[in-house]
């Protein structure tokens, strides 16, 4: 898949956070110099398949090329109504308390949908994965029509408290997406492909059957309860004991000197537009006892200040940000070649609220805090530009043009960023690397020895048990210290016990009254474990819980190959998307 019209401009959209776990910032850089694409016509499928995008519409199908996804070519309309505002519609059902239409077509777009940390490279892959299904649905003999998609929005979706289908409510649905561009037949359409993406699935999937035997003896595994007794050595008694020479920590580094090496960093410019709010007017509080008129009148200049404050700052952000955009044309007209003429030229004239910074090399950790600590519109809470910037794939040192990166910051600001030079990591020298090479072979050595030791004690042990003495008498005969857990399932192991899941793991498949063969090393511990208990209690449910855990496993593998399937059509497909951030 090639990348095609390398710009970048900000799109806002409606949330999708129901959809996907993503939130991210919807951008692609200014498109204002591309506007002498080649009009296509949008063509898609033969009449007849529901699932079309008709020559002339969704969006008109003729304009500047978008996207291009074997053949089918979208315009930004096209794109857009396929795209965010399916996904918006599909939203808008969860608005309306239509939860079970929603959970279904959920599935649908989350299937098709990609998982990258942007939101516009998401509707991307969802767009070009549901062009590619349409495509590939008629070879493989899935077809619908508009009376197939309405006999099952009838009889299968918008129910009423009877069950039975409830035209009102499927009327206001319908009504609610005409600010989306949507139409009663679009929605046929989506519908449609539903219809099709569930055949589908089956289809590609149907013939892969889990075990039945397998399946329900995993489900008896993990459902069990086991009792058992631990001999624990710990890392940190064992690394005492190990004290490297500078030659054998020298000779270490020699052999893993790929390991230590120096951070990559970073050196970048910034142009950063984002009001200082500090000064915004702040509610009075009042006294319990204070006069309720007094309090009126404080709470009215209160609403007068901060309407005042408000509008004069909403007067300068506009100001700012066309500046900014203005900056930002100029840059992109010239290929990144006038980032910094155009800067200076912007803050001449907006002075000190329009910050411009060139920094010295640093590494991710220490990313300038202006700019790392902002928060970052469309984007999941708590991302951190630092970890957008040192992602290499936003970064190319034979274009400048593509090192520069925009983002919609905190409350209404803006913000650029250049990458100038990213400086990759280089091997450390030995001095530079001495106290890390130390720690590593101190590591690797006290954990072989710990492992050594475990399997000496637990033969030791296993030969005393053969005796006739219980486990602990045998562990405390050699000189270790016993541990007794009591019995436990893999859903609920016990909380102070770090490897408790391990031991489960182990304990699940040794026979009680006997040692494991295996030890558990999770961490910094080593355990010997001996199983007390094995146990597994059956119920009047498990008949039921064994075949929905069957069908469960079915719905599973059907996903997989589907996805496999999918993921295999949009490798060997002819795609052009717009390079995204």
């Amino acid at each position: 898949m090639s990348p095609y019209n390398p710009l970048r401009l900000t799109v806002h959209t409606e949330t999708q956070r129901n959809l996907t776990d993503k939130t991210p910032q919807i951008m692609i850089e200014n498109m204002r110099k591309y506007t002498g694409l080649m009009v296509v016509v949008l063509i898609l499928l033969a009449a007849g398949l529901i699932i079309t995008m008709k020559p002339g519409g969704s969006g008109g199908g003729v304009g500047n090329e978008f996207m291009n996804v074997e053949g089918v070519a979208l315009d930004r309309n096209d794109f857009a109504k396929q795209g965010e505002n399916t996904v918006a519609a599909v939203q808008r059902l969860v608005q309306m308390q239509n939860f079970n239409d929603f959970i279904k077509l959920r599935e649908f777009v989350g299937s098709l949908m990609g998982t990258s940390a942007s939101e516009t490279q998401n509707n991307l892959d969802f767009v070009t994965n549901r062009i590619l299904l349409k495509l590939k649905a008629q070879e493989l003999g899935l077809y619908s029509s508009t009376e197939v998609a309405s006999k099952y929005i009838k009889e299968n979706m918008f129910q009423g408290r009877d069950g039975a289908f409830d035209p009102a409510m499927y009327t206001n649905y319908v009504d609610s997406l005409a600010n989306l561009g949507f139409k009663e037949s679009d929605f046929q359409e989506l519908i449609g492909e539903y219809i099709v993406f569930t055949k589908a699935r089956e289809l590609i999937g149907g013939g892969i059957v889990p075990s039945t035997e397998q399946t329900i003896a995993q489900m008896k595994s993990e459902a069990q309860t086991v009792g058992l007794s631990t001999v624990n050595f710990e890392l940190a008694d064992f690394a005492k004991a190990v004290k490297p020479s500078d030659e054998e920590i020298k000779s270490y580094w020699e052999t893993h000197k790929d390991k230590y090496k120096t951070d990559v960093q970073l050196k970048i410019t910034y142009v950063l537009t984002l009001l200082d709010d500090s000064d915004q007017p702040q509610r009075p509080t009042p006294a319990p006892d204070a006069d309720p008129n007094e309090v009126s009148k404080q709470s009215l200049e209160y609403q007068e200040k901060l309407a005042d404050w408000e509008e004069q700052r909403k007067n300068h952000t506009k100001i700012l940000t066309k500046l900014f955009s203005e900056f930002v044309d100029v840059t992109a007209d010239s290929d990144g070649l006038k980032f910094d003429e155009a800067a200076a030229a912007a803050k001449e004239q907006a002075g000190e609220d329009f910050t411009i910074v060139t920094t010295e090399a640093f590494n991710i950790e220490n990313t300038p805090a202006e700019i790392n600590n902002l928060t970052l519109k469309h984007y999941q809470p708590g991302t951190q530009l630092s970890s957008f910037l040192f992602d290499p794939k936003n970064y190319n040192a034979e274009d400048i043009n593509y090192n520069m990166h925009t983002f919609s910051v905190g409350r209404d600001g803006n913000l650029a960023v250049r990458i100038d030079e990213r400086i990759e990591p280089k091997v450390k020298d030995f001095e530079a690397a001495k106290d890390l090479a130390k720690a590593d072979l101190i590591d690797e050595r006290a954990r072989q020895a710990m492992h050594d030791a475990a399997i000496k004690a637990q033969t030791e042990i296993a030969e005393l048990l053969e005796s006739g003495k219980s486990f602990n008498e045998a562990a405390q005969e050699k000189g270790f210290n016993s541990s007794t857990l009591a019995p436990f399932t893999a859903a609920a192991p016990p909380a102070d016990i770090s490897n408790a899941e391990d031991l489960f793991r182990i304990a699940a498949v040794t026979a009680p009254k006997s040692i494991a063969k295996q030890l558990s090393e999770a961490g910094d511990t080593t355990s010997i474990v001996y199983v007390d208990s094995r146990s597994y209690e059956t119920s009047p449910e498990d008949a039921i819980k064994e075949q929905q855990l069957i069908d469960n496993t079915s719905t599973q593998l059907q996903y997989v190959a589907f996805n496999a399937w999918l993921s295999s059509l949009k490798d060997d497909a002819e795609i052009k998307q717009p390079l995204v951030q």
